[in-house]
């Protein structure tokens, strides 16, 4: 039988109670942490003269903590800024009537914008204003199926051009003034989409730990005692193997709106009476007249979930020696007899391994909204134009619209937050707003055309331009510029530079109080994307009558566009760039007035 005794430890031995194998079990059973602990009782067998001892089993705790998983935390999430080129917009319902194939015709006083060399063939004093409705149907698809995209139609109305001219005579020659107000590029889109995110990541992590001790325990015995001396080891390796995953849930929305304008103060002179060279100054800015500035919103609600499961493994072996000593108490007069052996002994080795798992799951819902402004936009340009009269029958022109850099203000709000429905229902919000300047470089733009008069009432025009718009760029204060297509660094991705093909038809019917023309075009351009240029078609009628004659002259003229594109915008939404496609349908109606004085 064995009895219980308490005994001390000095210097590096610890103290054992022999009465209470539990407390070694409690000992094991801590560096396991907050793990479920089976620890198996075992025990080996000393056989002395003064009896069997059974000594349990144990092993030396290293005294680390174990590998920690990591908490779960929801993903952060940044909707994506849309890219976009704004549209150029053309001026005037009789231009746009034939196509905007107007370079050798150019002649009511649209031609600051398409030929300002054009303006010479204005005879009288005039204003005219053109107004602009606008309607876009967008209907896009994705090879992604957690990307789910529809339909956007959004709505535009501006006013387009607005002009006095002023016809004199310079050295005894043609000239022509004019003021012009007129609407260069539509930066109007929309877009939105429902998306899903799932995301998972494994971790592996595994800790060694090795420790040494020296433990003295005595077992008092029926006729005597046994002092057992351990030289332990025990190797520990505890490994952690963790799965986070989240599934988000979640709407995108995008709207912009805004445009540029320039006021164009234009100056024509006839070279000759066959030739006429023409400039017009443009000072661009925004927000000119009542125009929308231009603002872009991005708005984004999500829901979701995280998991962690993780799966702790901890193994402990223990190997090493022992040397007893003990006495035996013998009747008196017999002397006690003192025993040992000092030669070290083994220990049996002890294996033993505790697991334990943990599930957590977290909810969460987020917002985010970034709101983006331009400001103080400004920039200045040239467009040279030239028109030729070979004869009654055949006019060639020219224009040259200058790249130009323009300047302005950006203001970047970026609002966020976050509910976790964890223990404490953890919510996190930002607010950040950030101004910059920046600076947008705008591409050069050529064109060159030819008329073929049939008769007074009759002409065909036929228009070939180019725009570079691998020029085109955006550069904020501090950052790298930028392709404002895809948001890569400027030349990482190729855009290549974009030509168009126009050609119109107009026939004028005069009648004895009124004059009605006739008009029909037909277009192909390309639009600026990464990679190759989207490839757009547009067909066009127009139309109106005369009021007067002579100096009280009104003329109201209308034009209808559809323009049409397929599989087009495909870098609009990055990530995206190999999945999404989109197919446009644009509307739009242009009313023009023309008052000759």
């Amino acid at each position: 039988m064995i009895y219980d005794k308490p005994v001390t430890r000095t210097d590096r031995r610890e103290v054992r109670d022999s009465r209470s194998r539990g407390s070694r079990t409690l000992l094991a059973a801590a560096a396991v942490a907050a793990l479920p602990v089976a620890l198996r009782a075992e025990s080996m067998t000393l056989s002395t003269i003064a009896g069997d001892v059974q000594i349990p089993l144990i092993h030396v705790d290293a005294g680390g903590s174990l590998l920690t998983p990591s908490a779960p935390s929801v993903p952060a999430f940044t909707a994506p800024t849309i890219f976009s080129a704004p549209l150029p917009s053309g001026s005037g319902a009789r231009a746009l009537g034939v196509s905007g194939a107007f370079t050798a015709v150019a002649d009511d006083a649209t031609a600051a914008s398409w030929n300002p060399a054009g303006l010479t063939q204005l005879e009288r004093p005039e204003f005219s204003f053109v107004y602009r409705l606008k309607q876009d149907r967008n209907r896009h698809w994705s090879g992604n199926s957690d990307y789910r995209v529809g339909e956007d139609d959004y709505y535009d109305h501006a006013l387009n051009y607005m002009s006095a001219v002023m016809p004199f005579r310079l050295f005894g020659r043609n000239a022509v003034f004019s003021l012009n107000f007129q609407e260069v590029y539509d930066f109007t889109s929309s877009f939105h989409a429902d998306f899903s995110d799932r995301t998972s990541s494994m971790n592996r992590e595994t800790r060694t730990d090795t420790t040494t001790d020296t433990i003295t325990t005595h077992y008092t015995l029926d006729n005597g005692y046994v002092n057992v001396t351990e030289f332990l080891t025990t190797h520990k390796v505890t490994s952690l193997s963790q799965t986070l995953s989240s599934s988000t849930l979640g709407s995108l929305y995008y709207d912009q709106i805004g445009s540029i304008q320039a006021i164009t103060p234009a100056f024509a002179l006839e070279i000759t009476p066959k030739f006429s060279l023409g400039i017009a100054v443009n000072v661009y800015q925004e927000g000119l007249l009542g125009a929308d500035r231009i603002r872009s919103q991005t708005s984004a609600s999500y829901y979701g979930t995280m998991d962690s499961q993780s799966l702790i493994s901890d193994t402990r072996t223990t190997t090493g020696t022992y040397v007893y000593d003990g006495m035996l108490d013998l009747e008196s007069p017999i002397p006690d007899i003192y025993f040992g052996d000092s030669t070290p002994q083994p220990v049996t080795p002890y294996t033993t391994t505790d697991t334990g798992s943990n599930l957590t799951e977290l909810n969460y819902v987020g917002y985010y909204n970034m709101d983006d402004r331009i400001d103080d936009f400004f920039g200045i340009n040239a467009t040279l134009g030239a028109l030729w009269t070979v004869n009654e029958k055949l006019t060639f022109g020219a224009c040259l619209d200058l790249p130009w850099t323009a300047t302005a203000r950006q203001t970047k709000t970026v609002r966020s937050g976050v509910m976790v429905s964890d223990a404490a229902r953890t919510t996190v919000t930002s607010n950040t707003t950030t101004t910059k300047d920046v600076e947008f470089e705008f591409p050069l733009y050529w064109a060159t055309g030819v008329a073929w008069h049939w008769n007074n009432r009759l002409t065909t025009s036929f228009d070939v331009s180019q725009t570079l718009w691998s020029q085109y760029s955006f550069k904020a204060e501090g950052e790298s510029r930028i392709n404002p297509l895809d948001g890569s660094e400027y030349g990482e991705n190729k855009v290549d530079d974009c030509w168009s093909l126009r050609t119109g038809t107009e026939y004028l019917w005069v009648l004895s109080k009124t004059e009605i023309p006739f008009r029909a075009g037909l277009a192909w351009e390309q639009y600026p994307a990464v990679g190759s240029p989207d490839q757009y078609w547009s067909v066009s009628l127009g139309s109106g009558f005369s009021l007067g004659k002579g100096p009280n002259k009104l003329i109201v003229d209308f034009a209808y566009i559809f323009t049409f594109g397929s599989d087009v915008m495909g870098s609009l939404v990055p990530g995206q760039t190999d999945s999404l496609g989109t197919d446009v349908q644009r509307h739009q109606l242009y009313v023009s007035c023309i008052y000759h004085f």
